[in-house]
């Protein structure tokens, strides 16, 4: 009985085990697997070359008027005559008459300090005379300076001194009675009709300068840094445009030795020759552009404006396709470019990342792909383009 159970329990172990023979020969073997590298990241990739190029400069600044004077009337009086084509934007020139006060109270005034002066005269020659018997007749003991008539000699003299200077004054109202252009200027208002009454003090005119215009331009510390060598070289060309689109010639009348403040920013006050010579002038008191050019700058680089990042850096490729990230000088911007230079190896070619992202590590390999539409775009033309400062960049 024992020899059939353990005749039962072999047969049925040998089962087990061809089964499982069967089993691992009827499986299906695996295909071994092979570790892929993982694939590099596409970047898109714009090749530019050094060029030269002439930034320019694009500034706010407001016009204001030069020599801005009001005619007034030194003393009392009617308007005699007014010459009534003097409307605002006349120009008139140096000396040209204006206006006339009625003279017949000047006139009168005038006699009497003419009167005056002649009565001072008379009594100092009166004075003078009664001296000169005094010292003959005067005693050796007698020698006080009243007995000398010497005080009396000096009032004399000093009526004499008063009459003339109030006849000057007078003759001064008469002038001034004849109001005419202090300079050749442009009339901005006229305050005044024919037969008016004036007081002493009343404006009648305010006229500015016409040879020249003022326009004031703020400047903030880092545009001034690129400006500053470029006016001690004298090698820019300004251009002042109006609301119209109007280009006007201008020059640098000076730079404000003080510095603003609130805003911290200089002032440089340009000065545009003839402004109301045109049919449609400058006016003042408006804003206007300031265009500056610049010294050409031999190598510029011309990138798309995306490939700045925030913090004013470029991300360029090497030769080993590898990622680096680059300072940058920013030269100026137009519509559709930025005009940059390289700090390091100014003068290479380079492969500029067009849309850098935050992710991206220098060094890391990518798959640059050259965008060929930006790239043939990119030329050694430029159009007209502003400088920036790195935070306008940003």
């Amino acid at each position: 009985m024992k020899y059939k159970n353990i005749l039962a329990i072999g047969l049925g172990l040998f089962a087990v085990f061809v089964a499982l023979v069967v089993v691992d020969e009827l499986a299906v073997a695996e295909p071994v697997t092979q570790s892929k590298p993982a694939p590099k990241q596409p970047v898109s990739v714009v090749v530019v070359s050094p060029q030269p190029h002439t930034p320019s400069l694009t500034l706010l600044g407001n016009t204001r008027a030069r020599h801005v004077t009001q005619l007034r009337v030194s003393s009392n009086g009617q308007l005699a005559w007014l010459d009534t084509s003097l409307e605002p934007g006349t120009l008139v020139s140096e000396g040209a008459p204006l206006a006339k006060l009625d003279m017949t109270h000047l006139a009168s005034e005038l006699a009497q300090a003419q009167s005056r002066v002649r009565h001072a005269e008379l009594a100092l020659e009166q004075q003078l005379h009664e001296q000169a018997v005094a010292l003959r007749m005067l005693s050796e003991n007698n020698q006080s300076s009243y007995a000398k008539r010497e005080p009396q000699v000096a009032a004399a003299e000093s009526d004499l001194t008063q009459a003339r200077l109030a006849l000057q004054s007078t003759n001064k109202l008469v002038q001034e009675a004849h109001i005419t252009a202090p300079f050749n200027a442009v009339v901005l208002s006229r305050t005044v009709s024919p037969s008016d009454w004036l007081s002493a003090g009343e404006a009648l005119f305010e006229v500015a300068s016409s040879a020249s215009m003022d326009v004031e331009m703020p400047i903030s510390e880092p545009i001034w840094g690129k400006l500053l060598p470029q006016l001690q070289a004298n090698a820019v060309t300004i251009d002042v445009i109006d609301r119209s689109g109007k280009h006007w010639p201008a020059q640098v009348r000076f730079i404000d030795p003080k510095v603003d403040l609130t805003t911290r920013q200089r002032q440089v006050v340009l000065k545009v020759a003839n402004p109301y010579q045109e049919l449609v002038s400058l006016m003042p008191n408006q804003p206007v552009q300031v265009s500056i050019r610049m010294i050409s700058e031999p190598l510029s680089f011309q990138v798309p404006h995306s490939a700045m990042t925030r913090d004013g850096f470029i991300w360029t490729i090497n030769e080993e396709n590898s990622l680096q990230k680059e300072a940058v000088e920013v030269l100026s911007k137009n519509d559709e470019f930025t005009y940059v230079r390289f700090a390091n190896l100014p003068d290479k070619a380079r492969k500029v990342v067009e849309y850098p992202l935050l992710s991206m590590l220098v060094g890391t390999e990518v798959s640059p792909e050259i965008s060929s539409e930006i790239s043939s775009e990119i030329s050694p033309k430029s159009n007209s383009v502003r400088l920036v400062s790195r935070e306008e960049s940003q």
